[in-house]
């Protein structure tokens, strides 16, 4: 599975939270800076695998999946995100 962003959005740091805003529907979205560096490596072409490679350092790679899998799914539920087979 690859995930991928549903559109580009313009996004700046707040304190401790990146706010994204799609500029078509004025909405914005908040993320904490794990989930939106989640998001910023969904392009298409990396799957969640290696997402959860950049994530990883020794013997936590199980921990790290479950996160990572818990913030695409929250991605996804937001519409900021789709899966790509």
């Amino acid at each position: 599975m690859k995930p991928v962003k549903t559109k580009e959005m313009e996004w700046k740091k707040a304190g401790n939270v990146y706010i994204l805003f799609d500029k078509e529907t004025e909405k914005t979205y908040s993320l904490d800076p794990i989930s939106f560096l989640v998001w910023i490596q969904c392009d298409g072409k990396t799957d969640v695998e290696q997402i959860v490679d950049v994530f990883s350092v020794d013997g936590n790679r199980d921990i790290i999946k479950a996160a990572v899998n818990g913030i695409l799914e929250k991605l996804s539920k937001q519409g900021l995100i789709q899966m790509n087979t």
